[in-house]
């Protein structure tokens, strides 16, 4: 894909980035938060040169925040070619979501047995900053807002192997869900059609977490994935039967 997203507010970051002053994990910061929210699209080139001119530093912080990206999954290196946005690869989707479900289905049940009155906070304070995106109708800062509130899970969970894979996943999952609205405004009716669903399911594993009830939160955390899933899904099957439905106009026109 090469159409770029929406230009996203200053409360449509994803996480708060270090000063200008810190270098490498400066431009790491600023890039990631461009890549997640699609400023940098899937498959855009990321020009050294550029990239250099862009935050006034050498070429070495720019290569070591690209190397960083590269793990995070990213960013591809290419050999003698720099860098490039790693694309969303669609056809790998199913695959993505099994791993998804493992995931947050792991850190939701350690969520529910070992959070502390501290995570709680933490937890429903994401929460609510999500449903006010909601109900302001802003869809962009809400996935940034959704993924925040599964960091918290995450972090809650008291495992950092399962809380950063979470964590990779989920930065995966917010280009996915951000697709729709950065190359499709309408689908912005789609968030409201179905924000009941998605609030009811929050506040329901908000509530299995705060009780601690590690079976039932388990059990909403596969529900919610396979709710993602369907409505990722849904989305393709809709805009795939668009794309043909209007060549097969255009051949009959001819």
């Amino acid at each position: 894909m090469t159409a770029r997203g929406k230009n996203s507010p200053t409360s449509d970051t994803v996480e708060p980035r270090p000063s200008k002053g810190t270098g490498a994990a400066y431009v790491y910061g600023e890039l990631r938060n461009d890549i997640l929210t699609l400023n940098l699209p899937p498959g855009e080139n990321l020009d050294e040169a550029r990239l250099v001119e862009r935050f006034g530093m050498s070429r070495t912080p720019v290569r070591e925040a690209l190397i960083r990206l590269a793990s995070d999954g990213l960013v591809t290196l290419l050999p003698n070619r720099g860098a490039m946005v790693a694309s969303v690869d669609l056809v790998e989707f199913p695959r993505y979501v099994e791993a998804l479900d493992l995931a947050q289905r792991a850190a939701t049940c350690f969520a529910a047995m070992r959070r502390s009155p501290a995570d709680l906070e933490r937890i429903v304070a994401a929460r609510d900053a999500f449903e006010a995106a909601i109900e302001r109708g802003d869809a962009l800062t809400m996935t940034a807002c959704n993924r925040d509130f599964h960091v918290a899970i995450g972090e809650a969970a008291h495992n950092r192997y399962v809380a950063d894979l979470y964590r990779r996943l989920l930065d995966e999952g917010m280009r996915m869900l951000r697709i729709p609205f950065a190359y499709d405004p309408t689908e912005e009716n789609g968030v409201r059609l179905h924000r009941h669903r998605i609030v009811e399911e929050h506040r329901a594993i908000v509530d299995a977490i705060a009780e601690q009830d590690a079976a039932r939160a388990e059990s909403l955390a596969h529900a919610h994935a396979e709710l993602f899933r369907s409505r990722f899904v849904q989305y393709l099957e809709q805009n795939l039967a668009d794309r043909i439905s209007s060549a097969a106009a255009m051949e009959i026109g001819s």
